[in-house]
């Protein structure tokens, strides 16, 4: 396994290609942070950035794929998980000229199969929603430090239990830490990395920052990750450059 406690990195990402992932992209861009954002082509439910609006965010941002059509994985026959992986990556390639090679499970479902099948379909890692993870050690299960929206409490001891580094389990909990909000956890769990070392993840929805009149706040996290980052020559990276970069 890496000693990615040897590195400091930030990186974001953001699932399910709303249209607020403009107004998103363009404020990670005024703090200089980078990200990928994991879209469907199809998604009926929602309003989602069309081809066009791809391929402008594709200038300056990581597309992942997120499924064709942002299907449950692991309700799926083989051959429909297949179409819905590589039917994904054909079309984002064409549309962005670039190489699609992260890959995000839609509602973070995933069993061993369907691991399997995006290995077999040719991304380079897949990434979950698996929170308070500061390392990588399977490419495949990437998980992230902090979600951008407050989330239960039980939800949140849930996974702390199983985070990949007990100290900074022990760190959220001390100072009860871990029963702030979410833009409060994001800033002392960068924190942490800094001091430490690791992988710093900050995922999300634009849609739900947008419902709950998060920009603000988002802003501010924002803000401080990108001046305190520089200052501790932290590397702000995508979650493709991680798996290109790294592994």
């Amino acid at each position: 396994m890496i000693n990615f406690q040897d590195k400091k990195i930030v990186t974001t990402s953001w699932d399910d290609g709303y249209t607020t992932d403009k107004k998103l992209c363009s404020i990670l861009k005024t703090y200089g942070i980078k990200g990928t954002i994991y879209s469907p082509l199809e998604y009926p439910e929602y309003e989602i950035l069309n081809y066009d609006e791809l391929k402008e965010l594709s200038k300056d941002f990581e597309i992942g794929s997120h499924t064709y059509s942002h299907k449950i994985l692991p309700l799926l026959s083989e051959e429909e998980i297949m179409t819905e992986l590589l039917k994904s990556k054909e079309k984002l390639e064409e549309i962005t000229s670039n190489d699609v090679i992260s890959f995000c499970y839609p509602d973070g479902k995933y069993d061993q199969h369907v691991v399997d099948c995006v290995k077999k379909s040719g991304y380079k890692g897949a990434r979950t929603t698996s929170l308070f993870r500061t390392n990588i050690s399977n490419p495949f299960l990437m998980g992230t430090t902090i979600q951008a929206v407050d989330r239960m409490i039980l939800s949140k001891g849930k996974q702390i239990l199983n985070t990949d580094n007990k100290n900074f389990g022990n760190y959220l909990l001390s100072g009860g830490r871990i029963f702030k909000n979410w833009h409060s956890l994001a800033i002392s769990s960068f924190d942490y990395v800094m001091k430490n070392g690791g992988i710093w993840h900050l995922w999300g929805h634009s849609k739900e920052i947008e419902d709950n009149n998060d920009w603000k706040q988002l802003e501010k996290v924002l803000e401080y990750v990108s001046n305190n980052g520089k200052k501790n020559n932290a590397e702000f990276l995508t979650n493709g450059e991680i798996l290109t970069e790294i592994f």
